[in-house]
């Protein structure tokens, strides 16, 4: 049964970026910020921030031994890492690679490919090379919602960036790297054994829910549709 779940949840979470990849493409018909998702979540997620991550862990001497002194410092650390990389990372990619790209629903084809790009690195490939033996239902329907949620986060947050981009607008992109470093918080708490799974859990909700209310505020206020340049 441990593999049955582990199957469904790897194909349940897969359904995700496929589907919704399947129905951008059906809409807009180019894969251009779908594409350059993808990228963005490579270039500066998986290698740069995992990079500087484990350098200042583990090679800087009185720097790695100051963070890891508490897991609060870990805790506040990884997030703001996570939100300062992942943030940084999309305002490059749309300034270099969409720049002549307009309307706000570019922003979702590139949280497509992020996401998309997210889930096979760290939710897919980590359950098929060393999911825990007890993993089961439970886990299996936890670990769909999370990435639902994840991926509702990562919508709402390239919204934010997009528009931060257009409008040439900086403080909406600090807005964002510090709603990603809340919302990565519980999880990191609940990593570190600060706080139990329950309220780990509510808190993440709460915070992607915050998220997403913010964003749509900002979608609102910019053109419909998305006008792709040519690939």
């Amino acid at each position: 049964m441990r593999a049955f779940w582990i199957a469904a949840a790897c194909a349940a979470v897969c359904l995700i970026p496929l589907v919704s990849g399947l129905l951008w493409r059906g809409k807009y018909q180019k894969m251009r910020p779908v594409w350059m998702g993808m990228l963005g979540f490579v270039a500066f997620a998986a290698i740069a921030e995992m990079l500087f991550v484990m350098l200042v862990l583990s090679s800087l001497g009185p720097v790695s031994r100051a963070v890891n002194a508490s897991p609060l410092r870990l805790v506040v650390f990884s997030c703001l890492c996570a939100g300062i990389f992942e943030e940084c990372g999309r305002y490059l990619v749309y300034r270099s690679g969409l720049s002549q790209c307009s309307g706000r629903s570019v922003a979702t084809g590139y949280a497509i490919g992020h996401f998309g790009a997210e889930i096979i690195i760290l939710t897919v490939w980590p359950l098929l090379s060393r999911a825990p033996e007890s993993y089961g239902a439970m886990q299996a329907c936890l670990t769909v919602w999370e990435r639902i949620a994840a991926c509702a986060g990562h919508t709402a947050l390239s919204v934010l960036v997009w528009y931060a981009f257009r409008e040439k607008r900086p403080g909406v992109l600090i807005l964002a790297i510090a709603l990603h470093a809340a919302c990565d918080a519980p999880m990191g708490m609940l990593r570190y054994g600060q706080t139990g799974t329950g309220t780990a859990q509510v808190l993440f909700a709460l915070f992607i829910a915050i998220l997403c209310v913010i964003a749509l505020g900002y979608w609102r206020k910019m053109p419909a549709g998305a006008m792709i340049k040519e690939e």
